[in-house]
């Protein structure tokens, strides 16, 4: 088994976007302050500190009230959900090279865009985002911009304001929805008013305030694929050390590790923390690595 993961900086750095690629997060609330919505409204102390510290730290000011995370939540989710791949992208040329073995690999992306789903759809590829055999597996430890909560028939959840609680909202139906559109209009969606999609707060702690259960075991099946992992690829996946449940497991297996990064050094130094072994480093942007990481899975599947 070949596990692929997949970060910002791979979504960034794929090339072939449209209207251009996803953000990194420095520059993430820029652009969403410039939709003239829900991060727009938020107060001013609290943009300086995205401006100065990054996405993270001011996610971390935001107040823990419900109807400020919802609808910041659904902005967010709706932005990233509109990036959409040219076939030039290097997400579609990396699965159409490895298309013959792609059974025998995992993907899984820590990024909320659906870059991933468009590229395995255009070589008529099903994605599986519950590991259970019935398609290409992907996984998303942290949710995704398309995870739309279902409301039960009869049930009305509307006008609740909920805070000093982890989760508002626990075991709904998730519909994975396969556009935009769908994102959009269940956001717009007055029935929704209390929901958001399912994916984690950008900030410490990953936290997910609704359908947490769903997140905690997408990473339980993440740690138990990395464990059966003879090689695994990140691929613009920064070192965060709190993000535990992204790094530990790998640490765990001690499988031998693909590092693609224009600017590595931060996992070089987890790397050498962690006295892993068998390491190859390609300080290159996703965009001009297709080929190395081809060669990698080939020769971990075929010649090893």
């Amino acid at each position: 088994m070949v596990s692929l993961i997949f970060g910002a900086g791979a979504s960034f750095g794929s090339g072939g976007c449209l209207p251009k690629n996803p953000p990194l997060g420095n520059d993430l609330f820029n652009d969403l302050e410039g939709l003239n919505g829900a991060f727009s409204m938020l107060d001013v102390s609290s943009k300086s500190v995205f401006r100065a510290d990054g996405f993270e730290a001011g996610m971390a000011t935001v107040a823990d009230n419900s109807r400020v995370i919802n609808p910041l939540q659904k902005e967010l989710a709706c932005y990233l959900s509109k990036f959409s791949i040219r076939p030039d992208n290097a997400y579609v040329r990396l699965f159409n090279k490895l298309r013959s073995c792609i059974g025998q690999i995992s993907i899984t992306t820590l990024n909320y865009d659906l870059l991933i789903e468009q590229s395995l759809a255009s070589h008529g590829l099903n994605v599986d985002y519950n590991a259970e055999n019935k398609g290409v597996s992907l996984l998303k430890p942290h949710g995704s911009s398309n995870f739309l909560p279902q409301i039960p028939n009869g049930m009305v959840f509307s006008g609740n304001t909920m805070s000093g609680c982890g989760s508002y909202f626990e075991g709904l139906k998730t519909k994975a929805a396969s556009t935009a559109k769908e994102v959009q209009a269940w956001c717009d969606d007055p029935k929704n008013s209390d929901l958001s999609p399912v994916l984690a707060m950008y900030a410490k702690g990953k936290r997910v305030v609704v359908n947490r259960n769903l997140i905690q075991n997408t990473q339980q099946k993440y740690s138990e694929l990395i464990a059966s992992s003879r090689l695994v690829v990140l691929v613009g996946v920064k070192y965060i050390s709190h993000d535990t449940h992204i790094w530990e497991p790998i640490v765990q297996a001690r499988p031998n590790l693909l590092i693609v990064d224009p600017y590595p050094q931060d996992t070089i130094d987890w790397v050498t923390a962690n006295n892993f072994d068998n390491v190859t480093v390609v300080d290159k942007s996703f965009d001009t690595s297709v080929w190395e990481i081809t060669k990698s899975v080939h020769r971990c599947l075929y010649w090893s």
